[in-house]
């Protein structure tokens, strides 16, 4: 009894283990990494100390295959083929009259056509209108599929934005060279675009926690500038939030009868 006691005690205590290690699991944050410059877009997913790349893939290696022998199959000649000897045909034996005449039968009896007696039933125009009154027009499905629509799409954006809301982008850094004909449409080009820069983050952050880092709107009146325009963030999120979204998302799909 004692020993059955101390199995149960450890089984219990590595199911305790194993349920720690999940629950940590879902709090470890998770993030990826973005970058599009000159070369490319690249993209990189790190969890804790591990660092993988998710694009582009690196191209596996082909092997070169060992070629193999082929067998020369040494080729018989194919047997002659034998003269077969057809018997002659000898005279046809004589055929009687009764076969050689046709066989004469008597003509077959048409028989009358008959009537095809109306189907027991209510009249064709009496049916129709009945199937009319069953079938549901047009108007009356139209409100409830709306109302189905538009309560998917409220599930889904509620959804979408709880799921921004339980991520964070952080080290943006972004450089963008501007040269335009004359100093001042560059000068002119440099202020719309910092216009538009500021006003896209501050729509954003109502939605998702933006911290940016070095964004720079370099002018460049000479045509001089060797850099290229290139952009880098991270994006950090926490598989806990993401597994709370879900278990919520498919309550609200289910009290609505979509599942």
């Amino acid at each position: 009894m004692a020993a059955l006691w101390l199995i149960v005690r450890i089984l219990l205590w590595v199911l305790a283990v194993l349920l720690g290690l999940v629950v940590l699991a879902l709090f470890v944050p998770i993030t990826a990494e973005l970058r599009a410059d000159e070369t490319g877009f690249a993209a990189w997913l790190r969890v804790l100390f591990v660092r993988i790349k998710l694009y582009p893939r690196p191209e596996k290696e082909e092997k070169p295959r060992p070629e193999k022998r082929k067998r020369k199959k040494e080729k018989t000649p194919p047997p002659a083929p034998k003269e077969q000897t057809v018997p002659e045909a000898g005279p046809a034996p004589a055929r009687s009259a009764r076969q050689a005449a046709p066989e004469s039968e008597p003509p077959a009896k048409e028989e009358p056509a008959q009537k095809e007696e109306p189907a027991p039933g209510p009249a064709p125009e009496k049916r129709a209108k009945a199937a009319q009154a069953k079938s549901p027009s047009l108007a009356d499905k139209l409100p409830k599929d709306l109302d189905r629509t538009l309560a998917l799409v409220s599930t889904a954006g509620g959804a979408v934005r709880r799921l921004l809301a339980g991520l964070t982008v952080h080290s943006v850094n972004a450089f963008l060279p501007v040269h335009k004909d004359s100093a001042a449409d560059t000068a002119l080009a440099v202020g719309r675009i910092w216009a538009a820069v500021g006003a896209g983050l501050g729509a954003l952050q109502n939605f998702i926690r933006i911290r940016p880092g070095q964004i720079t709107v370099q002018p460049d009146y000479t045509g001089d500038e060797e850099r290229k325009a290139s952009f880098s963030c991270k994006i950090t999120g926490c598989l806990f939030i993401m597994v709370l979204v879900g278990i919520w998302a498919f309550r609200r799909l289910k009290e609505q009868k979509f599942l």
